[in-house]
């Protein structure tokens, strides 16, 4: 969830999205660091949802002029979970801000403005049209899961972010990318299941987009299986 003023939301489109993929969401508050093995226990599945920027503090760079609204806890809390999900092995997917969380929990880096920081042609990654329209392509990995899950090596996404993966950590490769170079997706070398997407399938999905709806499909089949 994210945090605003002392109230904890989500955006329906996730909910709505476990649920008609066959999933049960349950919605994590940012509980003391203790409380972490707990918490991650009782689940079958991590989704890292969408949000604010990430505090550069977690990968060891000052704020920069173009930074956005950061929650610290959430930081912390959400790379803690991350850490304990993937060392019991419990399933991850990870969107558009978890991508991002799911890199620096494992000792990546990103962008704190990629507007400012990259040179040369860079895409609208903030759209200005509806959410549930996509607005560039991505080019994925053959034979990557994620290219063998939605069925394609090319697909169309939505785009709502400025921030995005620099230094990919060691243990995540990149199976997706923008015609910018900006990484779109990737997936864990050795946990059983662990993707991240830069863009926001949960909104498609319950348009009803065939591609995103596969993904949501196969992260609550594989927590099924758990």
């Amino acid at each position: 969830m994210d945090w605003d003023d002392g109230i904890y939301k989500v955006n329906e489109a996730y909910v709505k999205a476990v649920v008609d993929a066959g999933g049960v969401p349950v919605c994590l508050p940012y509980a003391e660091e203790s409380a972490g093995d707990r918490m991650i226990c009782t689940i079958d599945g991590l989704l890292l949802t969408g949000g604010g920027d990430i505090n550069p503090i977690f990968f060891g760079e000052e704020p920069l002029p173009k930074l956005g609204r950061v929650f610290t806890k959430r930081d912390e809390r959400e790379i803690q979970w991350t850490k304990l999900a993937i060392q019991h092995h419990i399933p991850i997917l990870a969107i558009c801000r978890g991508l991002q969380v799911l890199n620096v929990a494992l000792g990546g880096t990103i962008y704190q403005d990629i507007y400012d920081q990259l040179e040369g042609k860079v895409l609208l990654h903030s759209q200005t049209s509806p959410r549930f329209e996509t607005s560039h392509f991505v080019q994925l990995q053959k034979q990557s899961r994620l290219s063998r899950i939605v069925q394609s090596d090319k697909i169309s996404v939505n785009s709502f972010h400025h921030q995005a993966i620099k230094d990919v950590a060691a243990d995540l490769r990149v199976v997706g990318v923008s015609s910018d170079g900006i990484v779109e997706a990737v997936e864990h070398q050795t946990a059983p299941f662990c993707l991240g997407v830069q863009w926001h399938p949960e909104q498609l999905a319950i348009c009803g987009e065939e591609v995103s709806k596969k993904l949501f499909e196969a992260f609550v089949d594989v927590c099924r299986k758990k």
